[in-house]
């Protein structure tokens, strides 16, 4: 099957450290460092859709605001790190995303945060943020240029990308890129925006301007998630509570007398 190439930009690295250039990546990027990890506050309840990895890739997958490459690539992963092979309908079936959930845009429940990966390594190809309406979803924020990886913190929406210089090596990326959005009335925006050099005597966050222009809104329809209604959790916001379950009766010895009655009776027969 086709795999998804990692994006080349046209500029330089100097132009990914210079305000408002993007991310600079060269080549089919298959290897490498995940982005690093923040440090985060526990997340609300997790949508029950995030607990069913079939349900969520079939939804990014009718999604037509995603990638058609993005769509094409979204199979199940075989054991061997690929999508070749595996089948949808397999128990163990597993998928090529990585979740994260918070209250990020004020929706009817919890947001969700969907980062779409290669099979083998794990590396970012997308990151797409759905907001609830209802008991439906729709895509809110898409963020294509991989390497990329969304998370949610502090209420706010993180992405990340690897930065590299043309003669990189995959697993030694330049820099790191990190901006965060907030939700302001119907967009995200960006509210901060950093590059944090790897290179550099003493490597350090350093901020960078942030753009005043919104986050474009995919043309996204409402999507039915199509959680199996007989499934645990099946409610699209979170899971339900277990309903109480009626104490089991404990069945009661029979007293001496009626075991005793109950002898005599046999006897005489």
């Amino acid at each position: 099957m086709r795999r998804i190439a990692l994006t080349a930009a046209a500029g330089a690295f100097a132009c990914v450290a210079a305000a408002g250039c993007g991310t600079t990546v060269t080549g089919a990027r298959r290897e490498g460092p995940a982005p690093t990890a923040t440090v985060k506050a526990p997340a609300t309840s997790a949508p029950a859709l995030a607990a069913d990895p079939a349900a969520l890739a079939g939804m990014v997958r009718r999604d037509t605001s995603v990638s058609p490459d993005v769509r094409e690539d979204l199979e199940p992963c075989s054991t061997a790190g690929s999508a070749a092979s595996a089948r949808a309908d397999e128990p163990d079936a597993t998928y090529p995303l990585d979740t994260d959930s918070g209250d990020l845009t004020s929706g009817d429940g919890p947001d969700l945060v969907v980062n779409v990966t290669t099979c083998g390594d794990g590396i970012g190809i997308a990151s797409y943020v759905y907001r609830m309406t209802g008991s439906k979803y729709r895509c809110v924020f898409a963020d294509e240029r991989s390497p990329v990886y969304g998370s949610v913190i502090d209420g706010r929406l993180q992405v990340v990308h690897e930065v590299y210089r043309t003669d990189d090596a995959v697993a030694y990326p330049a820099g790191e890129e990190s901006v965060t959005y907030a939700w302001r009335g119907a967009h995200f925006l960006q509210v901060a925006r950093s590059y944090f050099d790897f290179g550099a005597k003493q490597p350090t966050a350093r901020p960078e301007p942030t753009s005043t222009e919104p986050a474009p809104l995919p043309k996204s329809e409402l999507l039915d998630p199509e959680l199996p209604t007989n499934a645990p959790g099946s409610d699209p916001a979170t899971s339900p509570a277990e309903p109480p379950k009626t104490p089991a009766t404990t069945p009661h010895a029979p007293s001496p007398t009626a075991t005793a009655s109950g002898g005599a009776a046999g006897g005489g027969r």
